[in-house]
């Protein structure tokens, strides 16, 4: 839900310009919490399709539309001119669970930029995140993370697992099919194993099902593979270098070697594991430096383990 349009007219420096720019233009209407106002309701989503090139009609359609996702955006008239939403998530850390605050469709109108109005936002925003959750965290570009760094946050360095794929796999193994999201069937697997699953990991496992479930429609529909002898979904994402493990959704975490048959159809010598790997039990090659974006956390994320965020919660 944060630059979910890569080829979006406007980049996040330029959305962000405004954080140390001219006071805040004093005829606008700050809100929050205002998603059942059909009216305001609307205005944002023109706003996020404007800006981020994001229909939401396909979440709202499943029934996803969540009211845990807050905005806080500020209106000129009836029209919605910049926002930053939060979105929880019930955090698996170190064993334990809390609940973090996720930073999502930050943005501002063009013709709006400069005016301090993100600054604005933050400041509204933050007491109530702080009263609400126990870390903050988004993922942004290398420019644009400078501007949060002035704001508090800091900029955490991710590290993915890398393995040798056993590639043209032979021996019998647990058969697989591609999922249609498009069919009522498919999607009813993966609904249902979005609510009930394990923590991809034990060291860093997230837990937002209607998030997971927006990421499936709207950036895993081809990479989605179902093993229903582990009833088990696999992302897995095909490059010219490697696999990418995206996320594996189940009740009951498999083990690396029950996904060499899947995994082994595909040609690529390596895999990328884009999640903490601690539940597989890898023999890793090596391990790499996220580079696909920035992430930014509030000081209060402490670790210095090699980690990654899961690479389902980076909408």
């Amino acid at each position: 839900m944060l630059n979910v349009d890569p080829k979006a007219d406007v980049t996040i420096y330029q959305k962000l310009m405004d954080l140390e720019a001219e006071p805040v233009t004093k005829n606008l209407d700050y809100r929050s919490h205002y998603f059942d106002d059909p009216d305001a309701l609307a205005a944002f989503e023109k706003y996020a399709e404007t800006l981020f090139g994001l229909d939401f009609n396909l979440w709202r359609d499943k029934g996803l539309w969540d009211k845990n996702y807050t905005a806080f955006s500020a209106f000129d008239g009836d029209e919605c001119v910049a926002s930053i939403c939060v979105y929880p998530s019930d955090i698996t850390f170190r064993g334990n669970v809390s609940r973090w605050a996720q930073l999502l469709t930050v943005g501002t109108r063009p013709e709006y930029r400069g005016r301090g109005i993100q600054r604005e936002l933050w400041n509204r925003s933050r007491t109530w995140i702080d009263d609400q959750f126990d870390m903050t965290f988004l993922f942004t570009d290398d420019v644009a993370a400078g501007f949060y760094e002035k704001l508090g946050f800091v900029r955490q360095a991710e590290y993915f697992d890398v393995t040798h794929n056993v590639t043209g796999v032979t021996s019998a193994g647990a058969p697989f099919q591609k999922l249609d999201l498009g069919i009522d069937g498919d999607f009813s697997i993966l609904k249902r194993l979005a609510f009930d699953r394990e923590p991809v990991s034990n060291v860093l496992g997230f837990r937002n099902p209607k998030l997971l479930l927006f990421m499936f429609l709207y950036q895993y529909r081809d990479w989605t593979y179902y093993i229903e002898e582990l009833d088990t979904i696999v992302v897995v994402e095909q490059t010219d270098s490697a696999i990418r493990v995206h996320d594996i959704v189940a009740e009951r975490m498999p083990m690396e070697h029950d996904l060499e048959f899947l995994l082994g159809t595909f040609r690529q010598e390596e895999i990328h594991w884009l999640f903490c790997t601690d539940r597989l039990v890898l023999s890793a090659l090596r391990r790499e430096e996220v580079t696909d974006d920035v992430l930014i956390v509030s000081p209060e994320f402490k670790s210095d383990q090699k980690l990654t965020f899961p690479s389902s919660i980076r909408a």
